[in-house]
């Protein structure tokens, strides 16, 4: 399974939220025994994946505090009991359910004052090596802020580009020859990803940064997880090109791109500079770091090495992707930035699909699903897409087919209103915004 379909068809795809907290844990629901079994099962794997890689690469555990979640119900089944003992022992796991407040996901949760990892039941893979991928990678999530790991990582809408895509496809073909061949054939290949990831970066300034960050952030974790669940490094490199090799190009590359670089890079800085894990922070560029493996001045021209990767092949491609780019940039523009629309603002905390956005350069980028919980209600969208601003300070919306709540509804979206919280009108005609009345 390729990295990008995992990310689209796995629980994955939620991974970018922000810290959840929640005062309390309603006792509504409980896990059936089936579920149970489930997750002790899950925890067992998680143990064991843990066990495997003993603290070898980052020095700690894997393994920690879980939740899972079976989302229909809200169920939760933990392995571990929380502080105030909110959760009920059961079966030799601890039980309860989820608050309607907490954003369900796979991501690190902050609850209770600790950080656990939380994922959802069913969804963790039933293949072993992708569930051992998907284990070591959220557990990494977990202790990243304690490796001061945690970079403030953002989109990056120009991967989703014409230019963009075709340098970065040219740069993951390099790193596959480099991952596969051994002495002056791995360096050339090298220098070639270097080049192309040059290239690119001098196409849109600011790239490089934000790249870097989202390589930390993701690529690390992504590292991690092939690095643990794969045999020996043989196998964690074979693996890491033929995802490189084979990427779902239908998918947007503006945050997963990092899920493929970053396990490259890492693999590669384990060969050319042992104890690199122990130097990085959430500053680190892993090219800069692996470009300082090289010696001699030899940088390959990006333009000249192009061909021996392709491009030609992938220029076809890429222009027939970019004409169906731009005509769903149309379409989004015309419904979320011509017209009228309901403007949001302090989303809270959320949840939501990378592998479908839809850049729309400085006005945000669309996401087809997502799930946001605020001051002002609880928004999900299931088909349509809602505009959101890069830093999440700010959403819209088509105007909804009413505007009186408590809740508001348009089409693949709706909105659950909090007390005292309304549609008002905007000063673009047509259009509305949320307001909070006085008590």
């Amino acid at each position: 399974m390729s990295v990008a379909r995992w990310i689209r068809g796995s629980a994955r795809v939620a991974s970018l939220v922000f810290f959840l907290l929640a005062p309390t844990l309603a006792l509504a629901a409980s896990p059936t025994p089936t579920e149970i079994a489930q997750a002790k099962a899950v925890f067992a794997d998680a143990q064991s994946v843990s066990a495997r890689d003993d603290g070898r690469l980052w020095g700690i555990p894997l393994y920690g505090r879980m939740l899972l979640v079976i989302p229909a119900t809200r169920a939760v089944i933990a392995n571990q009991p929380d502080p105030r003992h909110l959760l009920r022992p059961a079966d030799g796991v601890y039980v309860g359910t989820l608050p309607e407040d907490v954003v369900l996901s796979d991501a690190p949760t902050e609850w209770e004052g600790v950080r656990w990892t939380q994922l959802r039941l069913p969804a963790v893979p039933e293949d072993a090596l992708t569930r051992s991928i998907t284990l070591a990678h959220e557990m990494f999530h977990r202790i990243q802020p304690q490796l001061h790991l945690a970079a403030n990582a953002t989109a990056n809408p120009q991967l989703d580009t014409e230019q963009g895509r075709l340098w970065l496809q040219l740069e993951w073909r390099a790193l596959a020859a480099a991952l596969i061949e051994s002495g002056d054939a791995q360096t050339q290949a090298i220098r070639d990803a270097l080049a192309f990831r040059r290239h690119r970066h001098a196409l849109f300034p600011g790239a490089a940064a934000t790249e870097a960050a989202m390589e930390i952030t993701e690529g690390t974790a992504q590292y991690t997880g092939i690095a643990v669940a794969e045999p020996d490094a043989a196998a964690a490199r074979w693996h890491t090109a033929a995802d490189l090799l084979h990427p779902d190009v239908e998918s947007s590359f503006s945050r997963i791109s990092a899920f493929m670089s970053g396990p490259a890079y890492g693999l590669l800085l384990d060969e050319r500079m042992p104890g690199w894990r122990k130097t990085l922070d959430e500053r680190s560029d892993l090219g800069a770091m692996l470009a300082s493996t090289l010696h001699g001045n030899a940088e390959a021209s990006a333009e000249s090495r192009a061909a021996t990767y392709g491009a030609s092949g992938l220029r076809v491609t890429l222009a027939d992707r970019a004409a169906r780019e731009k005509a769903m940039q149309a379409h989004y523009r015309a419904a979320l930035v011509d017209g009228p629309t309901l403007a949001l603002t302090a989303l809270g905390r959320f949840s939501f699909n990378p592998s479908t956005a839809v850049a729309l350069g400085a006005d945000g980028i669309v996401y087809r699903t997502f799930h946001a919980i605020a001051r002002w209600g609880t928004l999900d969208v299931q088909a349509g897409g809602v505009l959101v601003a890069a830093d999440f300070s700010r959403a819209a919306l088509p105007v909804p087919m009413t505007i009186k709540g408590p809740r508001l509804a348009g089409k693949g979206w709706t909105i659950e209103l909090a007390p005292g919280w309304s549609a008002a009108p905007a000063t673009k005609p047509g259009s509305y915004v949320l307001v909070q009345h006085p008590h």
